[in-house]
């Protein structure tokens, strides 16, 4: 299987050495592949997805499938519309171009949503996204979505592990508030497990998912265990209401009907896996 990484951060790296590893080819675009980690069997390609031009070029090759990871890179008040929107609409006319029809798996957010009671959600919940990033996804969906080709939407909800230690490093400064409010999580292994699943194993996939854990959590319940797992303390009381980023609980039975079988089915088991190794 020749696939494309579009986008080449922890995610695609994480899939990449997946694939590799049961012997598919791989190549990724970023925009500079002398900072990124050499992983045999991995073709890096120096290119901007802001660039048609450079996406264009990729096309000498027939693609079984692609797996678009993007981040922007620029700041100001497009970033989101740039990074996301239009890089798919490139997309979108480079496979017109092409004539190509490669399988597309598309990661993009929880961030779509916007409920804020601790509502269930699953694939069919109303998208109603009120942040400038959570309406950009919602538009770049849309794009992929009208592709004509098979595609997979991965709908990420907070995705956490070893590099991503931001929250750690707040909890042990103690500048962390506890809010009475619902909180996902899905650990980057997961992520790239289900993108791998989806790419070599599963089935029949379905065009949309839901990509979270097992269990929906308090965001006092889980800063508070992971500050004592830390040997830090939180003195702040815990405040009512959603925060900034709603209040939902992410129902992930399409992704547990698909076969896949989560690697850390809760946050407890995933933050157990790397919390030790920690350095502050």
């Amino acid at each position: 299987m020749q696939t494309l990484l579009l986008g080449y951060g922890d995610i695609a790296q994480r899939t990449a050495r997946l694939l590799v590893k049961g012997g598919h080819s791989v190549t990724g675009l970023c925009r500079h592949p002398d900072s990124k980690p050499t992983i045999d069997g991995v073709q890096l390609v120096a290119g901007d997805f802001n660039n048609e031009q450079d996406l264009m070029r990729l096309f000498n090759t027939q693609w079984d499938a692609i797996v678009v990871t993007l981040t922007p890179s620029r700041s100001g008040s497009q970033r989101y519309h740039d990074g996301y929107v239009v890089s798919c609409r490139h997309l979108q006319q480079v496979l017109a171009q092409s004539g190509q029809q490669p399988y597309i798996i598309y990661v993009s957010s929880t961030g779509v949503y916007a409920q804020q009671d601790g509502e269930w959600i699953d694939e069919t919940s109303e998208t109603a996204p009120t942040s400038e990033s959570g309406q950009a996804l919602l538009q770049a969906e849309s794009l992929i979505d009208s592709l004509p080709t098979q595609t997979t939407i991965l709908r990420c909800s907070g995705i956490y592990g070893e590099g991503r230690d931001y929250l750690f490093k707040q909890l042990v400064a103690g500048n962390m508030s506890l809010r009475d409010s619902w909180t996902n999580r899905i650990h980057q292994d997961d992520v790239a497990g289900f993108i791998h699943a989806l790419l070599t194993s599963i089935k029949s996939p379905q065009p949309l998912y839901l990509v979270s854990d097992d269990e929906p959590v308090k965001q006092y319940d889980m800063y508070q265990w992971l500050a004592e797992q830390l040997g830090a303390s939180i003195t702040s009381d815990v405040e009512p209401g959603p925060g900034p980023r709603g209040s939902k609980r992410c129902d992930n039975s399409r992704l547990k009907n698909s076969g896949y079988k989560l690697k850390y089915p809760t946050f407890v088991e995933g933050y157990e896996a790397f919390i030790n190794s920690w350095s502050k």
